[in-house]
């Protein structure tokens, strides 16, 4: 008689999964909010469904990457799952279909891989395959590839409507832009929605705000004769001007509004070579990387466009940006920021008086002390409230701190909460979860709000449109 081989080894050698169910994690993805996404709450269900099925523990709350792109990874969440899965915390990845994982099938494979490695399993609940059979494997690669083929083709679709719209001189997009408006009776542009158009506006040229256009033909005037950007934006807040979506004036809004050149008559499009950068990792292995540009005016190449310049006299217009170009590039040498931070608390304080972000200034080169590791000395940096800065329009009259002080603050912080007993932190916590539960209901009823007023704005215009048709004759008023 033959038996099966047995293999003898201690009880506590077992392993756990023998003793217990699947641990399951879900994992979505939505690349951009808009009305026909596929929303996170159905990529949930299909994945709980799955886990139900098949008797597997969902264990933690689903991980979401929400407006993050499938051809990346560096900005979302997959290296947390990772040390997830290194630490043994779950053992089955669950997705709604194989494309939220990633559309680089490449590095999808490679970080797939990984996963797999430390014992994974990873199941898609609308394409589920089995990953561990040489089938399965071949079927998942063929989804990432497909869906790799969708990104691309995407990609491709939309490089060709940017050209359409380049030739025609039209900008980039459509949604507005200060100093202009669209349409007399559509509605205004909204983040996510469908732009309705209509006869009028349907080529999509934008007309001369009668407001906001003179504002803008000032601005130009202004910086060319020599205003500081930062005088130029406390007077634009004094005199309640806000900016296209509605928000105070910043510095940084400013020059968003005049490096695009559009008051004076041109479209912008960024030089494709160099919307990207080659960057080798510590594998040696190389990827593009997406570079923002948004304050390099270098990186643009401008053309006529088909709207009409706030300025009438063109060869004003040409005078005023080639003053414009000029002062611009010397305020900033050739030189643009970097998103990079710089020291050890930057981007994490915040403004006392108006919860705003902080930026630095160093202290005159007369006066500063020696370089601490090639950095200036906390003593020598100042944290200001930037909004104080930009426009004084902090209501604590701006918050400054040195760097050092900064450091020192949140030196004895962090050895509070070290020292903080279980009691101390539970209510911490508590207080924290009911401040962010009162801040989540806030937001509701704003959005709430919102899409009232939207449904509004649209009736406002169905009826300013139905009324045109009556007086055009298009429409009887017994069918109004």
């Amino acid at each position: 008689m033959i038996t099966a081989p047995r293999r003898l080894r201690p009880a506590e050698a077992l392993p756990e999964s023998g003793h217990r169910r699947k641990r399951g994690l879900i994992y979505v993805r939505v690349s951009k909010a808009r009305a026909d996404m596929i929303s996170p709450e159905l990529q949930v269900g299909h994945a709980e469904a799955l886990a139900r099925s098949e008797n597997i523990d969902i264990a933690f709350e689903p991980i979401m990457d929400l407006g993050e792109l499938g051809r990346g990874f560096e900005e979302r969440r997959i290296e947390e799952i990772k040390q997830m899965a290194r630490d043994k915390k779950f053992d089955v990845l669950i997705l709604w279909i194989w494309s939220r994982f990633g559309r680089n099938l490449r590095e999808s494979l490679q970080h797939l891989d990984a996963l797999m490695d430390y014992g994974i399993e990873v199941r898609a609940a609308r394409e589920d395959f089995d990953g561990k059979t040489t089938i399965g494997r071949f079927a998942i690669a063929q989804m990432l590839n497909i869906a790799e083929l969708e990104s691309n083709q995407k990609a491709d679709s939309w490089r060709d409507t940017f050209e359409r719209r380049r030739v025609k001189g039209l900008p980039h997009s459509n949604r507005g832009r200060f100093g202009y408006f669209r349409c007399e009776t559509c509605p205004g542009w909204s983040f996510g929605k469908k732009l309705e158009t209509c006869p009028k506006c349907r080529s999509g040229i934008l007309r001369i705000d009668p407001v906001t256009g003179p504002v803008l033909a000032q601005l130009y005037r202004d910086y060319a004769a020599g205003v500081s950007v930062r005088k130029l934006v406390i007077d634009l807040n004094r005199r309640g001007i806000k900016t296209f979506t509605g928000k105070p004036f910043t510095s940084g809004d400013l020059h968003a509004v005049l490096d695009s050149g559009f008051g004076l008559g041109f479209v912008r499009y960024l030089i494709p070579e160099l919307s990207h950068i080659v960057v080798t990792k510590a594998d040696g292995s190389t990827k593009k990387k997406r570079m923002n540009r948004q304050r390099d005016i270098t990186a643009y190449l401008y053309y006529s466009g088909a709207h009409n310049a706030v300025i009438d006299d063109l060869v004003e217009c040409e005078r005023l940006w080639d003053a414009y170009t000029e002062r611009r590039m010397a305020q900033s040498k050739q030189h643009f920021s970097s998103n990079k931070a710089l020291y050890s608390l930057s981007s994490h304080l915040r403004c006392s008086g108006c919860g705003g972000r902080m930026q630095t200034a160093l202290r005159n080169k007369r006066y500063r002390r020696p370089l601490v590791d090639g950095l200036p000395n906390p003593l020598d940096v100042t944290f200001r409230c930037a909004n104080h800065i930009d426009n004084k329009s902090c209501p604590g009259n701006g918050t400054y701190v040195s760097l050092a002080v900064a450091e020192k603050w949140f030196l004895n912080w962090l050895d509070l909460e070290a020292r903080m007993d279980e009691e101390t932190a539970a209510a911490v916590q508590a207080r924290m979860a009911q401040l962010r539960e009162q801040n989540d209901s806030n937001r509701a009823l704003l959005a709430r709000l919102d899409a009232i007023e939207a449904q509004l704005t649209g009736l406002r215009a169905q009826d300013d449109k139905l009324t045109d048709a009556v007086l055009a004759e298009l429409v009887s008023e017994e069918s109004a």
